[in-house]
């Protein structure tokens, strides 16, 4: 018999409606109330389930809800912190989206939390249930590659996506180039970054506080090089959603993972673009995906499931050199891991 999951979700924004439509289909969940200080958009959000409820702080959601599974937080990184450590207190299990938060010590608070509370804490990297990736990753751990000599990662995107969804919210590198630092880490498992130089510009979109595109060069502990390269810029007609692809190279093959050509190409009178069949496409009426996977993943890996759910400690590790690469960037200098 499937063990029944009871599940909140905070935050009813662009993540968060995803997480909550995608949990409300899911055999074996719940969902049982959406937490956004905008009612009106959180009904919406809650209209996907039946009896879901609508709070207005997880502080509310707390009080009335006692029997919870799993809270999913999908609020700005910057307000992960308060809700993480609350839901954790009281002995719920924590799911957030990347990054864990946009500050060290509010990723170690969170940790921490969770650890003293006996709770799961994962943090939503769903490149990990990317076949692609996955694929990449057994090559690696089959021996096949070799020893990791050189990686290539890149991930660019048109200035009408990310942009123009978060505006100068978040940093490029925190929202884009954490993807890749996620996937590098996991790869190069046993390896830490020693040193990291970077470059960024803000020609295009500095004026709305983010960045045009970073570029960063990191040496890790074994020896491999590794170039992370994200752009906010690409123009609204380009080709790709997203442009993204890693090629690694080992003392014994080596591969690439391409993962710009979602394989569907829709063309009419007045527009052309890209459909998503990756990330979080629809079908019949349904979010699949790589996000879809990774919650599904997630709820098995609550169960005792071997699932590459990225922890917080994992989390942790993508947010210091993400945030090595932003300082290296703005002031010019080689950042030293000691």
């Amino acid at each position: 018999m499937i063990k029944r999951r009871r599940v909140a979700v905070i935050g009813a924004g662009f993540m968060g409606s995803m997480h909550a439509g995608i949990f409300a289909n899911m055999v074996g969940c719940e969902l049982a109330a959406i937490v956004d200080p905008n009612l009106a958009l959180a009904g919406a959000v809650a209209a996907k389930a039946p009896g879901c409820k609508v709070y207005d702080s997880h502080e509310a959601l707390l009080a009335a809800e006692r029997d919870l599974d799993l809270v999913s937080i999908c609020t700005p990184d910057n307000l992960h912190l308060a809700p993480a450590v609350a839901v954790a207190k009281a002995g719920i299990n924590v799911f957030v989206e990347k990054p864990i938060s946009s500050k060290v010590e509010d990723a170690q608070a969170i940790i921490a939390a969770c650890e003293a509370a006996k709770v799961r804490l994962g943090v939503g990297y769903l490149l990990r249930f990317d076949p692609r990736y996955a694929a990449a990753k057994d090559l690696m751990t089959s021996g096949k590659i070799g020893e990791p000599i050189h990686i290539y990662a890149r991930r660019n995107s048109a200035r009408t996506e990310g942009p123009k969804r978060y505006g100068g919210k978040l940093p490029l590198a925190l929202h884009v180039t954490v993807h890749d630092v996620d996937m590098v880490l996991w790869m190069l498992d046993g390896q830490w970054p020693v040193s990291v130089y970077a470059q960024q510009t803000d020609r295009l979109l500095g004026a709305s506080g983010t960045q045009d595109s970073i570029a960063a060069i990191v040496r890790f502990s074994g020896g491999t090089v590794v170039n992370f390269e994200s752009a906010w810029s690409l123009p609204s007609g380009a080709r790709h959603m997203i442009d993204a692809r890693m090629e690694l190279i080992g003392t014994e093959g080596s591969f690439e993972v391409q993962c710009g050509d979602s394989g569907l190409y829709y063309a009419g009178n007045d527009s052309s673009r890209e459909i998503d069949t990756q990330h979080w496409p629809v079908i019949n009426g349904r979010i699949d995906g790589d996000l879809s996977r990774q919650l599904n993943g997630l709820l098995a890996w609550l169960d005792g499931a071997d699932m590459p759910i990225a922890t917080g400690r994992d989390a942790l590790r993508s947010l210091e050199l993400t945030l090595a690469m932003m300082q290296s960037a703005e002031s010019g200098e080689i950042v030293r891991f000691d």
